[in-house]
């Protein structure tokens, strides 16, 4: 229970005390409608009833303050103005909620992309995709549920204690005997809400493993098709189909028991109730009528709370998955502690690195020199380290030991968000979203316009094809970019790069899949640009070393100058 309270109270963006106040004031006010129920009863059938009853006292008492008598009349308009008071602040506090569902579910989603844009490059080596997809998605929306089962729970205690209160007027054994009547039929069925609760955990862990086999199959549909093993495949998600589907079956199995269970035991207490008042004690009409009105909303209120409490805790577990990978994503903010602010006029350093993945050395005391202007290449075999040094050089890792420096100042002084500013990247393993080639270049900044994103593809040599298409850079250009080619997809990916007018572009690996006529178009369009900007290019390709100014060979973690022309191009 204490989890669904930090819910209701706990979620950012929400107001519980306003919601509170609109719902005691509407317990308040059905209260006053119920209490003058028996009065009114009493007059209308004229069975003596009122007299003696210490309800009717409490009441007339009441209107006596204000100079009124219980006549019909008045006491018809205080039930029904009661009634009418407490549904009107019902809908004002639950329309509130309503707004706070979307205000829960639309800010946990904003709080983690939030986070996740700001955690460690390592964090999401470690971290499954479709974990985060699922989070987004499905949690929270979830996690929205959950804080409305929350507030139906908010809404069913103060009934409870309204209902009890009254009967306590009427009769305080009326009111202890609801009471313990609701506690004993909601601690007898409380294995259900057990039950419920361990499916809604389930549920949310199976669903999240789900979606993360699923994300990961179709980033490899095309290889599965092409050897006829998605079929064999999809034998993976068999055993996380089942598993969800059992946690999704016990949760409606559960739901359902509990409310008719309930409702059995409440008409069969109800009904020998009935039997003895009648025949035994000869209690009047009206008091029995709103005795046994009292007497079945205070057990139902009961079993209303517990069933309310069992729909919150079927999605508490959702929320507090959330909660968790928000938290260990602020757990994994990448620290910024520089203040310079970089300019890139001399050029980039590094000297006597050293960089290790666990045990594994990757480089050891590199030392080599990028000069601002001109093209820069180094080379190497696979896996040699050529793109740790990069991301060392981007401030994605922290070296063991030796330093990076940007004009003669240790990259740990500068702003990394200043210095990765100045900074165009082309990666190895590019990924066009599934958009138009415009949201691809522009990647939502509102400075790119149309001109500047026409700019950029005639600096990658790719407006001639874009144009050619029938939206031009309004085209979408397909899942990871299936509608174009794979020079096209790099030209894009070049653009993108070229679109914030960086001083430094960095180009990883990005002909290594390509025909050599593409990859020599490519590399004439690189040669162009080093002349007005720094170019540094990761490559195994005779191609690039054909036109670099400075080659760098690295082997064993150890980096060899190869060749140095001396004089590169600068600025005209």
């Amino acid at each position: 229970m204490i989890g669904i309270l930090r819910i209701f109270y706990g979620a950012e963006g929400t107001k519980p005390w306003l919601v509170l106040a609109c719902l005691l004031l509407a317990g308040i006010f059905e209260g006053i409608g119920l209490a003058s129920l028996l009065p009114l009863l009493s007059l209308a059938i004229n069975d003596g009833a009122a007299e003696g009853s210490a309800l009717v006292g409490y009441v007339e008492s009441a209107l006596a303050v204000v100079g009124l008598k219980p006549e019909l009349g008045l006491l018809l308009a205080l039930v029904v103005g009661a009634i009418f008071l407490k549904g009107l602040l019902t809908v004002v506090a639950m329309s509130y909620v309503g707004y706070a569902v979307a205000e829960v579910a639309t800010g946990l989603r904003a709080d983690l992309i939030g986070r996740l844009l700001k955690v460690r490059w390592g964090y999401f080596t470690h971290q499954p995709v479709g974990r985060i997809a699922n989070a987004v998605s499905v949690d929270a929306t979830r996690s929205g549920h959950a804080y409305l089962m929350a507030a139906n729970f908010q809404v069913n205690a103060i009934q409870t204690v309204v209902y009890s209160v009254v009967a306590a007027l009427v009769s305080w054994q009326l009111a202890l005997a609801a009471l313990a009547l609701g506690g004993v039929i909601a601690l007898s069925l409380h294995f259900l809400v057990r039950i419920t609760k361990k499916a809604g955990r389930r549920q949310t862990e199976r669903t999240s493993e789900l979606v993360i086999y699923l994300s990961d199959a179709l980033s490899n549909i095309k290889p599965l098709k092409a050897m006829a093993r998605a079929g064999k495949f999809a034998n993976l998600f068999d055993r996380k189909i089942r598993q969800l589907k059992r946690a999704l079956r016990r949760q409606v199995i559960s739901q359902y028991a509990l409310k008719n269970l309930e409702e059995m035991l409440v008409a069969v207490v109800i009904g020998i109730g009935f039997y003895f008042a009648v025949t035994r004690w000869q209690v009047p009409v009206s008091q029995l009528l709103v005795m046994g009105i009292l007497l079945y909303q205070a057990v139902s209120s009961v079993g209303k709370m517990q069933r309310q409490f069992q729909k919150a805790v079927l999605l508490e577990s959702p929320y507090w998955s959330m909660r968790t990978l928000i938290e260990e994503a602020a757990a994994a903010e990448e620290p910024n502690p520089g203040r310079a602010v970089p300019s890139l006029v001399r050029g980039c350093s590094l000297e006597s690195v050293t960089f290790a993945h666990d045990s594994e050395k990757i480089l050891d005391a590199v030392s080599l020199e990028i000069p601002a202007g001109g093209l820069t290449v180094i080379t190497g075999a696979s896996g040699s380290g050529k793109t740790t040094l990069i991301d060392l050089l981007l401030g994605l890792h922290q070296p063991q030991s030796g330093r990076i420096l940007i004009d003669g100042v240790p990259l740990g002084e500068i702003d990394l968000q200043a210095w990765r500013g100045l900074v165009g990247y082309v990666p190895q393993e590019l990924i066009l979203f599934h958009d138009t080639v415009l949201a691809n270049i522009t990647l939502g900044d509102p400075n790119l316009g149309e001109a500047e994103v026409r700019e950029a593809l005639e600096a990658a040599g790719a407006w001639d094809f874009v144009s050619a298409m029938p939206q031009g850079p309004h085209s979408v250009v397909g899942e990871k970019g299936a509608k174009l080619s794979g020079g096209q997809r790099q030209r894009i990916a070049l653009a993108r790069a070229l679109a914030t007018k960086p001083k430094l572009l960095i180009l990883d690996e990005v002909t290594s899949a390509l025909d050599p006529r593409t990859e020599r178009d490519i590399c004439q369009n690189i040669d162009a640009l080093s002349r007005d900007m720094t170019v540094l290019a990761i490559t195994h390709r005779e191609a690039w070393t054909e036109i670099a100014e400075r080659t760098f060979r690295l082997e064993q973690g150890v980096v060899t100058l190869v060749k140095d022309e001396g004089t590169l191009k600068r600025p005209a």
